[in-house]
């Protein structure tokens, strides 16, 4: 504890002890051993941790007491190229880093929706705050915006000891941590801003995407799941016609292979809003997922024509086409 006394307020944050890193390592073709090695960044010799991913990528690493490492993965033998990682997360967080070696650069990442994050009642707006507060906060909204994230992350933590009652500091660490995979202290601080502002759904929202992000891991899917339906619950509580929290649910119940649940969830949010385009290819991925080839299709189909000009067109395009030629495919015995 002296030593820690001794660092500046700068680098006191800088110190950590027993991380855990975990992930999921995805590849181009299904391989037999994936080995995921940490070399130390000041001495890519030393060899800090080693450990074999299971049959589905997913790998854990545990008491991993700096900050900064290199990452080598050994698909079947063969050394893939270097990745850094930087734990931006707090003392002893779990961080949860995914990493990809596949060379096709045509997937399509679904990506939970989230509301607004700049929008916040006015009565969340602290008034008596010195205004040397707003300043730092405006320092670290510059931060946030040029993606300075490790800076940004300690503008906001040193306004929140002085300020805890700020809103938009706990909703905008809570991004920043759920960016960085550090999904336990990204969900206290959608909590804590839950608190802040109880009748807001935008917190509660926010938490039940990171509480789904953090059941992709399998050890606590169940639970994280549950989480996030009793979070979306609330959420439905307060604003009954919230197409983002039908979305969410529908992820959840597709999450533990909920298929009547899950669809149920994507079309009611899209009677509340038929241009959410997340949950239009959620349903469309749901029903690809469990081989109803004609629905996923029409699905797809209507995600082309709503949104022509959107960066994933192509690549939406493309798994149309893949999923119309499934649907023409003769099962294996019929004549042609």
């Amino acid at each position: 504890m002296t030593q820690i006394r001794r660092l500046s307020p700068i680098y006191l944050c800088l110190a950590s002890f027993g991380f855990t890193l975990q992930g999921q390592i995805s590849v181009e073709k299904p391989a037999a051993s994936i080995r995921i090695v940490l070399l130390d960044p000041d001495n890519k010799k030393n060899e800090v941790a080693s450990v074999e991913a299971d049959a589905d990528g997913y790998y854990e690493i545990r008491d991993l007491t700096k900050r900064a490492y290199s990452v080598l993965a050994y698909i079947d033998g063969k050394k893939q190229d270097s990745r850094k990682v930087n734990f931006l997360c707090r003392d002893g967080s779990t961080v949860s880093k995914d990493f990809s070696y596949s060379k096709s650069t045509s997937t399509l990442t679904l990506r939970f929706p989230a509301e607004d994050p700049d929008v916040a009642d006015i009565s969340e707006v602290p008034r008596d705050y010195p205004e040397e507060i707003f300043r730092e906060f405006r320092k670290a909204e510059s931060d946030y915006k040029i993606r300075n994230d490790a800076k940004a992350i300690q503008r906001y933590e040193a306004i929140a000891k002085l300020a805890p009652d700020f809103y938009a500091v706990h909703m905008r660490l809570g991004l920043l941590y759920q960016q960085q995979g550090c999904f336990e202290d990204s969900a206290s601080e959608f909590l804590r801003a839950s608190a802040i502002s109880p009748r807001a759904t935008q917190p509660l929202l926010d938490l039940a995407s990171v509480q789904l992000q953090a059941a992709t891991v399998p050890s606590s899917r169940d639970m994280m799941v549950a989480n996030a339906l009793e979070t979306l619950e609330r959420v439905l509580r307060i604003k009954p016609t919230s197409a983002l929290a039908y979305c969410l649910s529908g992820a959840a119940h597709a999450r533990v292979n909920a298929f009547e649940a899950a669809e149920m969830n994507f079309k009611r949010a899209l009677e509340l809003d038929e241009q959410l385009a997340a949950a239009r290819l959620m349903l469309a991925n749901l029903y690809i997922h469990h081989g109803d080839w004609e629905a996923g299709a029409e699905n797809l189909t209507v995600y082309l024509q709503d949104f022509p000009y959107s960066s994933d067109w192509f690549v939406v395009r493309k798994m149309l086409n893949n999923v119309m030629a499934k649907k023409f495919e003769r099962p294996p015995g019929v004549p042609r």
